[in-house]
């Protein structure tokens, strides 16, 4: 996760990071988020930037505890990124070089891919994710239409264990489940999600015939602006200890999906 590929167009700002092409990260920043915002190109603007450089950027007025204000720009394709920071009248200027995208994973959904999908409130997930045995090297999910509706499940050294949710929990918002699945992803993967699932106010979980699954974190800011962090995750292959099952279920929906 040292490089990051951000897609730039009138849309907003999108950053990319992919580790090992097992799991890929994308945050959505809308043009709403922005003070200003403007976008000058004819077509969408896609660079590759070194993640852990331009973190340490955007950080380096932290230890003060106040936000800072960013100014971001680019003139154009194989440009440096111009960062200007300003704080109280302090103000730092970094140029972080650009390089081309080069090739990038498509992990998207194709059109009604998608046979699975449950939002559910953040903190439930993340006291399942934080509870989960740690050495584990797999962890499995399974969506179902029957009991039992959603489930972790895991085995290690110390032994199995697993957790139910049924669809008519408080917790869950929308349940739709047109097939039962059961997929085994890595642990190790999973735990990438940990941190936007712990600050996000509800979580669309995603998945399709293959295994692909997508957690799509919904962030509030502080202003009441909305913004998105999305994980798609690959599962473990029958090699390495995955497990697939994929049935008829019933379908049971409730409204207002995101």
């Amino acid at each position: 996760m040292s490089e990051a590929v951000c897609f730039c167009s009138e849309d907003g700002l999108k950053v990319t990071v992919e580790i090992a092409k097992c799991v890929q990260a994308s945050a959505f920043i809308q043009l709403d988020i922005f003070q200003e915002y403007s976008f000058n190109a004819e077509e969408q603007l896609i660079f590759k930037i070194d993640f852990h450089t331009l973190v340490e950027c955007l950080n380096m007025f932290e230890a003060s505890g106040m936000s800072a204000t960013v100014d971001m720009r680019m003139q154009g394709q194989g440009q440096p990124l111009l960062l200007m920071l300003e704080e109280d009248g302090v103000i730092l200027d970094s140029s972080i070089r650009t390089q081309d995208p080069g090739e990038i994973a498509d992990f998207s959904f194709g059109d009604d891919s998608v046979i699975n999908k449950i939002i559910l409130r953040s903190e439930f997930l993340k006291e399942i994710l934080d509870e989960l045995d740690t050495t584990s090297e797999f962890i499995g999910i399974e969506l179902s239409g029957s009991y039992p509706f959603f489930r972790f499940f895991m085995s290690s050294r110390l032994g199995e264990s697993e957790y139910q949710i049924e669809k008519t929990s408080d917790m869950i918002e929308h349940f739709d489940c047109k097939v039962r699945t059961a997929f085994r992803y890595r642990s190790e993967h999973l735990k990438h999600t940990i941190k936007a699932i712990a600050v996000s106010q509800k979580v669309s979980l995603r998945m399709d015939e293959k295994g692909l699954l997508c957690f799509q974190c919904m962030m509030k800011m502080d202003d009441g602006q909305i913004c998105f962090v999305e994980f798609f995750c690959i599962q473990a292959t029958n090699e390495d200890g995955g497990l697939a099952v994929i049935e008829p279920a019933d379908e049971y929906t409730l409204p207002e999906p995101f």
